[in-house]
């Protein structure tokens, strides 16, 4: 069912109140709301496009150069990048929470390809795959190699053992499995010393030997 209201078209002509960035904001995100509703193109919507001219004109008032935001911009995303949100969403069950999951395991899929590279595994013998599962669980990423798997889950009965491994025999789980701190996923150093420990001294090329 389509149905239009006049709520945007106000606000649009008529934008007093939305001088500052937050109330600007929300007026453009409810007249998409508005908009959606009324079944019209918000692309081409008059009130949608005078709404986001209003936005811009507020944004620019206080706003810094465009070089010193882009700074700013690199900057946090250095950050992000050094914390990654996989280690705050670990320990808490995220089923449920579709963005968490998103996160978790995509952030899960980059950092076990960055221990391939740094553990020298052959690229063309991994499979990296996540299985979502159903809305109300965690879902699973796993790492699988000829001759070693690796689990990584958001939570576990286990403390500091959102990471389990094992050894694999041409693909097939051929040992017993051991558990890790996820916070390992991200220090490879770290993690190949627990391989080393475990399940014998990997090195790379010598993980096909050792099996």
């Amino acid at each position: 069912m389509f149905y239009d209201t006049l709520y945007r078209h106000n606000q649009a002509l008529s934008p007093a109140g939305l001088e500052d960035l937050t109330a600007a904001l929300h007026a453009l995100n409810a007249a998409v709301d508005d908009c959606q509703r009324a079944g019209k193109p918000v692309a081409r919507d008059a009130a949608i496009l005078l709404l986001i001219r209003n936005l811009a004109d507020v944004a620019e008032c206080d706003a810094p150069s465009i070089n010193d935001l882009r700074l700013r911009c690199r900057t946090d995303r250095l950050a992000v990048e050094a914390a990654p949100a996989l280690l705050d969403i670990a320990g808490n069950s995220i089923g449920g929470n579709d963005h968490a999951k998103r996160t978790f395991h995509y952030q899960a899929r980059r950092a076990l390809t960055r221990l391939v590279e740094a553990i020298e595994l052959d690229p063309t013998d991994v499979r990296i795959t996540t299985v979502k599962a159903a809305d109300h669980e965690d879902g699973t990423t796993e790492l699988r190699h000829p001759h070693l798997a690796i689990r990584v889950v958001p939570w576990s009965f286990l403390p500091d053992s959102e990471i389990s491994f094992n050894r694999c025999r041409d693909g097939q789980d051929a040992g017993k499995p051991h558990h890790a701190p996820i916070a390992e996923l991200l220090d490879a150093d770290a993690f190949q010393r627990r391989l080393t420990a475990t399940i014998g001294d990997l090195g790379a090329p010598r993980l096909a030997v050792a099996a």
